[in-house]
């Protein structure tokens, strides 16, 4: 299996802002690792600095390309807009790439990591019956994770309240979480989910102090 670290630059254009460098100085591995431009920065504020790093060496390929337009912050805020317009009327909500990494494989072709949010269009209610309790596991009373059997795609649901939406909000409106890989490990996937979760979580300020924990897949 090739080893890679990240880019000491990132390819131009793939920022809504200009990237920031860390000061760079040397060409070790430890350097390249250290001195990574700003979207590997807001993925590992996403994900986990740890958790990408390790997830980037397990796929065969070579060095990666991030791109991450919404630092944790600006989502979290985007997010408080919609939920605080939110009525029960609403059925589509718009989902937001938190942090994309495109991994170019050897031949031609590559691999993506990918991380969205969004509100989702199910209820915490409905994830108790049959026909989503099939799919959809109970992690406790406010967290629940869905396998895409076959998929390297694994969701979260999160009954996350924001303070000025409406009160039923937490419940009918919850917080969706997604991670798509080329075939991750499951702990790597699952640090990769929890971690992600618990971020926007945080940024949110939810309501209701829902708890999400390390271990999410089995």
């Amino acid at each position: 299996m090739m080893k890679r670290s990240f880019p000491a630059f990132a390819t131009p254009g793939v920022l809504m802002c200009a990237l920031v460098l860390i000061g760079c100085s040397g060409d070790s591995e430890a350097d390249k690792k250290v001195h990574t431009p700003a979207s590997f920065q807001v993925c590992g504020q996403f994900l986990g600095t740890e958790n990408v790093r390790r997830a980037v060496d397990a796929v065969d390929g070579g060095d990666a390309n991030a791109t991450a337009r919404n630092s944790p912050g600006r989502l979290a805020a985007a997010l408080t807009l919609e939920a605080e317009k939110w009525s029960v009327d609403d059925v589509l909500y718009h989902p937001y790439s938190a942090c994309r990494l495109d991994i170019p494989a050897e031949g031609g072709g590559g691999y993506v990591i990918d991380a969205q949010a969004k509100w989702s269009a199910l209820t915490v209610d409905s994830m108790r019956k049959p026909k989503y309790a099939k799919s959809w596991r109970q992690v406790n009373d406010k967290v629940f994770v869905e396998l895409e059997t076959g998929q390297p795609i694994v969701r979260l649901l999160v009954a996350c309240g924001v303070p000025g939406a409406a009160p039923e909000q937490a419940e009918e409106l919850p917080l969706q979480m997604m991670i798509r890989d080329p075939g991750l490990a499951v702990e790597q996937r699952q640090a990769l989910l929890s971690t992600f979760a618990r971020t926007l979580v945080d940024e949110l300020a939810c309501t209701g102090d829902p708890v999400v924990p390390a271990r999410l897949l089995r």
